[in-house]
């Protein structure tokens, strides 16, 4: 499945604070140097999705802020967990 990330590089943590645009806005503790910020939002949506580290990777947008970022998984266990990311957010 895919995910529309809107990422913002070099925030104090990393986490989930809205949505933008029909993407998830996720800050990013990373700067985006050499490709440090991608690897910590694939890491993040893969914990956060319940799938290993390796599943996850950008599809799409990597030199950019807007991102369509691929999981490998069952689709029906891991949407209602991406799901839950942006429950309760305010549209930025």
């Amino acid at each position: 499945m895919t995910v529309a990330v809107k990422a913002v590089p070099r925030s104090r943590a990393t986490r989930a604070v809205g949505l933008q645009d029909g993407a998830l806005r996720i800050q990013i503790a990373a700067p985006p140097h050499r490709g440090q910020s991608n690897a910590a939002l694939c890491a993040y949506l893969a914990e956060r999705a319940g799938v290993r580290a390796s599943a996850a990777r950008i599809r799409r947008g990597s030199g950019g802020a807007r991102k369509l970022v691929e999981l490998d998984g069952d689709p029906d266990a891991i949407a209602p967990r991406l799901a839950a990311l942006g429950e309760g957010l305010e549209p930025a």
